[in-house]
């Protein structure tokens, strides 16, 4: 009678780790240099692209606080303007204002 081997291959598992890690990890691996240093490049690039994108973000609130300035400013002087001309009209027509709020 043949004797069977019954026991199983023998199978590596590796352990599971966080995808952004695995990929930093990896990354820091092709990029290190002979001398042990790690290349900055990619890493400087992506955050001058991240300060510029932060500027332009920057800029557009800007230009909306000076919109929103320049509406206020507008808004005040129209209020202003009609208050003004309602105080004009109802000093100069005072008498006849009180006679139609008395009448009724």
């Amino acid at each position: 009678m043949q004797r069977q081997n019954l026991a199983s291959p023998t199978i590596s598992v590796l352990p599971l780790t966080d995808n952004k890690n695995a990929g930093h990890r990896a990354e820091c691996r092709n990029s290190t240099k002979a001398t042990g240093e790690v290349d900055m490049e990619p890493r400087v690039t992506e955050l001058e692209t991240h300060l510029k994108c932060i500027r332009r973000d920057m800029e557009e609130a800007r230009d909306d606080v000076k919109s929103i300035k320049h509406r206020l400013v507008y808004s005040a002087c129209g209020t202003a303007v009609i208050l003004g001309l309602l105080g004009w009209i109802a000093n100069s027509r005072f008498e006849q204002v009180i006679s139609l709020l008395l009448a009724h």
